[in-house]
C-alpha cells in the first residue's frame, strides 16, 4: 500500500488562464490484464484492476486503499463527458471530462471519498482512481487492458509512423471541487479530518509510434487542474466562487519503445526547457486493426508553485486515419 503525504502549497502566479460500448467482462487481480498486460508498478500504485462495462455504465475497482485484501467496489455512474455543475453562489461552471465517463465512491460521511475517469474502445479499457486527501493521505493509481492479441496499426503509403489522440484524464492530489461528498449531521467537531475530493487534470494528448525503429513519442497539452476554490491564488473572473482552475505545464512523452506485444513504456519531461524526466507513462495499442491505444502516467514536481503534487493519468485514443477532420490527424496524415 503507497501512502503519501498530500501537502499542496497555495499557487503564487499559476494562473487560470467516441468510442465503443464493448463491455469487459474479466475480473482480474494485479496489475495483469486479461491478456497478459501488465501495468507497471509505478502507473498502477494502488490500484489492482477495474472493470468498465460502458454499455450499462457500471464500474467496479479492485485493490484501492487495500494492501494485498481483494476487495472490489462498486462505483456509482455521475456524468458522461462534461456537464455544467451550479455552485453554492448559483454560479455555473464546466466539471469533468469530455471523452470520458465519471464514477465516484464513498461508503459514509467521514470515510474515502474516490473519483474515477475511465473509458472504453473495441479491444482495450483503462481509467485512473483518485481519493481526495485525508489523515495526511491519498490513494489512487491507473489501470489499463486489452483484450484478443495485438494487432499492429498500418501506416499510411509511404510512411512508417502512425499518430493517436484524444483526451487526457487525471486525478491530482490536491483539494478538488465539492460536488459529491455525502452530507455531514449532525455537526462534528471542526477537527475532524473530514473526506475531501480530488482534484483532477484535463488536456488533450497526440502520440506518434514509428512502426520502423518502434518509437513511441507524444504530447499532454492544453493541461488545466480543477481545483477547490481557495486552493491558487484568486484571479477575477478566473472561475466561479466554489472551483478555481489552473494552467499547468504541456508534458512531453520520450523515450518510448514499443514491444512485439503491441505495450510501451518510456518517461515524461516537463516543457521547461530543460532535460529532466519527472514520471513515466506506459500502455497498450489495441483493436481488431490497431486503431486504439490506452495508457497511463505517473507524474510528479511538474509545478514549481505546487509542492509535493503527484499526478495519475489516463488516456483513451484513436488512430489518425483517412478522412479524420481533427486537425492533428490532418497534420499527421498530410
Amino acid at each position: 500500500m503507497t501512502r503519501i503525504y498530500t501537502g499542496i502549497a497555495a499557487l503564487a502566479v499559476l494562473a487560470a488562464c467516441g468510442g465503443s460500448s464493448n463491455p469487459f467482462t474479466s475480473t482480474t487481480g494485479g496489475t495483469t490484464g486479461s491478456s497478459g498486460i501488465e501495468v507497471p508498478a509505478a502507473i498502477a500504485n494502488d490500484l489492482d484492476s477495474l472493470n468498465y462495462d460502458a454499455a450499462n455504465r457500471t464500474l467496479t475497482v479492485s485493490g484501492l486503499t487495500q494492501d494485498g485484501v481483494p476487495l472490489v467496489n462498486t462505483y456509482n455512474f455521475v456524468s458522461e463527458g462534461q456537464q455544467v455543475l451550479t455552485t453554492s453562489t448559483g454560479q455555473s461552471y464546466t466539471a469533468y471530462i469530455n471523452g470520458y465517463t465519471t464514477f465516484t465512491a464513498q461508503n459514509d460521511p467521514l470515510g474515502r471519498h474516490a473519483t474515477a475517469f475511465v473509458a472504453s474502445r473495441e479491444g482495450v479499457q483503462a481509467g485512473v482512481v483518485l481519493t481526495g486527501g485525508q489523515f495526511g493521505d491519498f490513494f489512487g493509481g491507473t489501470f489499463y487492458e486489452r483484450t484478443g492479441t495485438y494487432t499492429a496499426p498500418v501506416a499510411p503509403e509511404g510512411r512508417f509512423d502512425v499518430t493517436y489522440h484524444g483526451t487526457y484524464a487525471a486525478g491530482l492530489n490536491g483539494p478538488g471541487p465539492v460536488t459529491d461528498l455525502l452530507p455531514i449531521n449532525p455537526a462534528l467537531d471542526p477537527d475532524v479530518n473530514t473526506p475531501n475530493q480530488a482534484a483532477y487534470v484535463r488536456g488533450l494528448i497526440f502520440v506518434n509510434v514509428d512502426l520502423n525503429d518502434m518509437s513511441v513519442e507524444g504530447e499532454i497539452y492544453n493541461r488545466t487542474a480543477v481545483f477547490q476554490s481557495g486552493v491558487v491564488s484568486p484571479v477575477p473572473g478566473d472561475a466561479p466562487d466554489d472551483v478555481q482552475f489552473a494552467a499547468l505545464p504541456d508534458i512531453f512523452l520520450v523515450e518510448g519503445t514499443l514491444e512485439d506485444d503491441g505495450s510501451f513504456a518510456g518517461v515524461t519531461d516537463d516543457d521547461d526547457g530543460e532535460i529532466d524526466t519527472n514520471g513515466t507513462f506506459a500502455g497498450v495499442i489495441g483493436g481488431p486493426n490497431g486503431e486504439s491505444m490506452v495508457g497511463g502516467t505517473s507524474l510528479t514536481d511538474f509545478v514549481d508553485q505546487l509542492d509535493n503534487e503527484i499526478e495519475y493519468g489516463v488516456f483513451v485514443l484513436d488512430l489518425c486515419q483517412a478522412g479524420d477532420t481533427d486537425p492533428i490527424c490532418l497534420n499527421a496524415q498530410p
